[in-house]
């Protein structure tokens, strides 16, 4: 048996203003759900992001959810959207114009990626197609 691909992320923000609003009006993911003050659950392509409160996830009386609390600070994580190489330059300018902040581009691979923080300081990469091996 093998895994078909990974479903979701999770990460972990006490700011969800601030997160949902990147996630939603700069980078242009689905608001599929959200719980106030615990959980945004965010849409892109065929992935889900998940974004929840550490401080309101430790424990599980007032949702159908499970437990998604972090016993300790969360670490900065590092996740990749892919974009097709085509709309490299387009999502390049959206982020400057958004005044996002781009900390590097890579070029590895017939591949280039733009590498930037989101506002909880999470490393967000996009990627262009065809990177890894792996397909839909």
């Amino acid at each position: 048996m093998k895994f078909n691909k990974i479903v979701e992320i999770c990460i972990h923000s006490s700011n969800f203003g601030e997160m949902k609003n990147f996630y939603i009006h700069s980078l242009g993911l689905d608001l599929v759900s959200e719980e106030k003050g615990r959980h945004v659950f965010l849409k892109t392509g065929k992935s889900m992001l998940l974004i929840f409160n550490p401080e309101n996830t430790l424990n599980n009386s007032n949702s159908i959810f499970p437990i998604h609390g972090a016993i300790t600070p969360p670490s900065i994580l590092h996740f990749a959207f892919e974009i097709k190489k085509e709309d490299y330059e387009n999502w390049k300018n959206l982020l400057q114009m958004k005044k996002i902040s781009i900390d590097k581009e890579l070029e590895m691979r017939n591949s280039k990626s733009i590498y930037f923080h989101d506002p909880s300081g999470n490393i967000v990469e996009l990627i262009t197609d065809n990177f890894w091996p792996i397909e839909g």
